[in-house]
């Protein structure tokens, strides 16, 4: 992984979080996916301790936002202000912030939500956990210029997330990931290399994609709506890889996956509906790859893979 360039300290949150005060309470906080259920059993419900909750006053309360929401809450009008920064404090909840740069997480437990981060093309990650970090991300926009993507790392969870208009990878999902209710879209012109909306990585294990809108467009550098990538193989009995009950479009694979060798965690790619158009194909997997209910948008059957 990259550095983030002016080295944010190892803090809760860098010195200057400007233009409007933060709100230091103890707080206890629980946070549960909503519906749906994660590969191996119920989605987990998070009890994080007793900590610090570093909330915008400018943001208001904390109010669930309307179903159908996705992304920085229309309601919310208002964010404080900032620029890259680090979260090292287990439990911390981040709440409504405007952050240009990015963020990383080097915590566990950590939770990022009603917020937007704007890329400034030197940081590589909107938001990004190291070996020691975990996240929760809910009603967060990214968008601008991350040279890597908007979202990488192991153990990040997110809900009603908006990525749209940036120039790499969507997201990055590593070991124990999970995306759903959300939407990647309208990428910005790729400036070399191919683009991805979302990328598995690390061994696929643990990996959840559900119930998402992921639209690559078409174009010169656009690779795959979903690009699945394990660096290193991993074992069946680490967690199923499940890609379900999406809307999917786009790149010259929309959904495809390399280097099929060295995949040994089960795939699952189930209920998901293609948009037509792909450069080639819209699905190219391995036969080991459990497929079900794919179709076209409009109902038609897609090609063999």
């Amino acid at each position: 992984m990259q550095g983030l360039g002016a080295g944010p300290s190892r803090v809760l949150v860098r010195a200057g979080l400007a233009l409007a005060t933060c709100v230091l309470a103890v707080v206890a906080v629980v946070v549960a996916t909503e519906g749906g259920t994660f590969p191996g059993g119920p989605a987990p419900t998070v009890t994080l301790a007793p900590t610090a909750a570093v909330g915008c006053d400018a943001a208001g309360p904390y109010t669930a936002p309307e179903r159908g929401s996705v992304g920085l809450p229309t309601g919310v009008s208002r964010l404080c202000r900032s620029g890259p920064l680090t979260v090292s404090v287990a439990g911390a909840v981040f709440d409504g912030w405007d952050v240009s740069g990015g963020i990383v997480i080097d915590a566990p437990d950590v939770v990022v939500r009603r917020s937007r981060v704007t890329g400034d093309g030197a940081t590589p990650y909107g938001i990004v956990t190291t070996a020691a970090g975990s996240v929760r991300i809910e009603d967060v926009t990214l968008t601008g210029d991350f040279p890597e993507a908007a979202i990488g790392g192991d153990r990040w969870s997110g809900e009603r997330i908006e990525i749209v208009g940036v120039t790499h990878d969507g997201a990055q999902l590593g070991d124990g990931a999970r995306l759903r209710n959300s939407s990647v879209h309208d990428f910005a012109p790729v400036r070399g290399g191919d683009v991805h909306g979302l990328v598995l990585r690390g061994t696929g294990s643990d990996v959840l994609v559900e119930d998402n809108r992921i639209e690559l467009g078409d174009g010169p550098g656009r690779g795959s709506a979903l690009l699945l990538a394990p660096e290193k193989a991993g074992q069946r009995a680490d967690g199923a890889m499940v890609i379900r009950g999406n809307v999917l479009g786009g790149g010259r694979y929309t959904v495809r996956q390399d280097s099929p060798a060295a995949m040994m965690t089960d795939v699952a790619i189930t209920g998901n509906r293609f948009r037509r158009g792909a450069g080639d194909v819209p699905l190219r997997v391995s036969r080991r790859a459990v497929l079900d209910d794919n179709t076209y948008l409009d109902g038609g059957p897609l090609p063999p893979r």
